[in-house]
């Protein structure tokens, strides 16, 4: 089900007019029937690994406090000593951690069989061909990633004790299956949804136009953007050409940069937009990525939601293990104590990005995006003592807006460098970089971008050219710390309404410029 298609629109005008009337007083009743319907309409087999993952989930959480539970008794037990309740809170423990350990390897082959397990079948030439989902008539679930994501977030805080498990099995699968999460994030977390999921919301009018401001200027990033500059980027790259002029090959990977954030920023714009029209605020996803002063900044501002899941429950978790912290000590005796801080950081840093590299995929490529990504910051972070000594010997005016500037630019080249091992294999993608540098042949652009920019009809360019100059200073606002919805609302009325009216021709515009609309990148992975 399309967020452009007329049967999203009933679903949610329908939604929207019982959740606010008839079923007010069950709110979370009439959300997750709408979840479910859409869920359904979208790839109806997946709901049974749906609800496999909710009740393996919630009953690992309902597991942990009962454990819980049982410590304290046994703990406040008459006649117990100090060493006792030492033991019996070191065995519950062991016990949580089992549980813990139990349900996510549970989790993570469901959702490893459905990624991964048709890649390596042809690795192994077909040998176990009959095991394959495909070949057992399944398709991947709408949202496995999400929503195994946000579920183990959830039993993870859980096990810290940050909130208590759920005890309604149907709550809990309003919590991971709440429908705009589904298609591409975010990963959002419990305690910070729960509460929203549950409470009784009144419809009010300030907040739908803000929710539809936010829809509609994302869909101008989906579909006036990212769906017209598509097709001349598959032209371009998808023609495994390992002797492509580096000149065409930096214009798609160019092109590739916009295309990417517009169709995952656009689709998250839409689908928090739609959150909110139920009163609903999810975690956001992106904050002006391409405004980044260095790669650590970068993916601190790009899909957030999964920065800061990999942040809590994989770099902490592995970097204050007591190998690392001895890894540290030992650093620090050797190296100093800046290599003592940073090197298991670095470390971390490595694996995480390992693992957000091949949760995009199996295909190495992606594993060797996640790794340059990770070695980039790891560098940045260890050199960082010899830079500043660096500028402070050439006198760079590192506090002046050209030096802001020529940061955001650099950032911008290598998360670009990156975009090239993101969007194709790892030979060739490693043929267009090493083409953009020693055989750039300027000549090819208007040889062969032409014919690369035919792939789409019509006005399409210039859409995307306008379309891109509105993002731009939309970002730019946010960028200075203004609200541009705010900023908008100030403009005379004439003018405010030119702008809407703008946006909704470009949007409707491209859809009679592109033969058909591609769907969104992240629902991919």
């Amino acid at each position: 089900m399309e967020l452009y298609s007329l049967s999203f629109v009933l679903l949610v005008t329908v939604g929207l007019v019982l959740y606010y009337t008839v079923l007010r007083r069950c709110q979370w009743l009439c959300l997750l029937a709408i979840s479910l319907v859409f869920f359904a309409a979208s790839g109806g087999q997946g709901i049974f690994f749906l609800f496999f993952t909710a009740l393996t989930v919630w009953g690992g959480g309902l597991w942990l406090a009962r454990l819980d539970a049982d410590c304290a008794a046994r703990r406040k037990a008459p006649g117990i000593t100090k060493d006792e309740k030492k033991a019996v809170k070191a065995k519950t423990q062991r016990r949580k951690k089992g549980v813990v350990a139990l349900v996510l390897v549970t989790n993570f082959l469901v959702l490893g069989y459905f990624k991964y397990w048709s890649y390596f079948v042809r690795l192994l030439a077909g040998a176990v061909a009959a095991t394959a989902p495909s070949a057992l008539g399944l398709v991947m679930p709408l949202g496995i990633s999400f929503y195994t994501f946000q579920a183990i977030g959830y039993l993870i805080d859980c096990f810290r004790g940050r909130h208590p498990a759920e005890k309604n099995p149907a709550r809990f699968l309003l919590f991971i299956s709440f429908f705009p999460q589904l298609i591409q994030g975010p990963i959002n977390r419990y305690g910070a949804m729960e509460p929203q999921l549950t409470a009784a919301h009144s419809w009010e009018w300030e907040r739908t136009k803000r929710a539809l401001f936010v829809i509609l200027f994302g869909a101008m990033k989906k579909y006036a953007i990212a769906n017209l500059t598509a097709p001349t980027i598959a032209a371009i790259l998808d023609r495994n050409d390992p002797t492509l002029a580096g000149s065409m090959a930096l214009l798609a990977i160019l092109l590739y940069s916009l295309q990417q954030y517009a169709d995952f920023s656009g689709g998250i714009d839409m689908v928090l937009g739609v959150a909110q029209l139920f009163g609903i605020e999810m975690m956001p996803n992106f904050r002006q990525p391409y405004f980044s002063t260095s790669l650590g900044d970068f993916w601190r501002r790009w899909h957030i939601s999964l920065g800061a899941w990999m942040r809590d429950y994989l770099f902490y978790p592995f970097a204050l293990t007591k190998p690392m912290q001895r890894f540290g000590k030992w650093a620090t005796g050797h190296w100093g104590k800046h290599f003592g801080r940073v090197l298991p950081a670095a470390v971390a840093n490595l694996l995480v990005f390992a693992v957000v590299g091949i949760w995009h995929g199996p295909q190495a490529h992606y594993l060797v995006w996640g790794l340059y990504n990770g070695m980039v910051i790891a560098l940045a972070d260890l050199l960082e003592p010899a830079f500043k000594k660096m500028n402070t010997a050439l006198h760079i005016p590192t506090e002046s807006r050209t030096w802001h500037i020529f940061r955001i630019l650099r950032t911008f080249v290598i998360v670009n460098i990156g975009w090239y091992f993101d969007r194709v294999g790892l030979s060739l993608g490693a043929a267009y970089l090493r083409n953009t540098f020693v055989s750039f042949r300027p000549e090819a652009l208007p040889a062969e971008a032409p014919a690369a920019f035919a792939a789409v009809t019509g006005p399409a360019w210039g859409i995307v050219a306008i379309s891109t100059v509105l993002v731009f200073i939309h970002s730019l606002i946010a960028e200075l710390g203004r609200e541009p919805y705010t900023e908008v609302q100030r403009l005379p009325l004439a003018l405010r309404w030119g702008l809407y009216y703008l946006v909704m021709f470009l949007v409707t515009l491209s859809f009679i410029c592109v033969t058909e609309t591609s769907g969104f990148l992240y629902a991919n992975f």
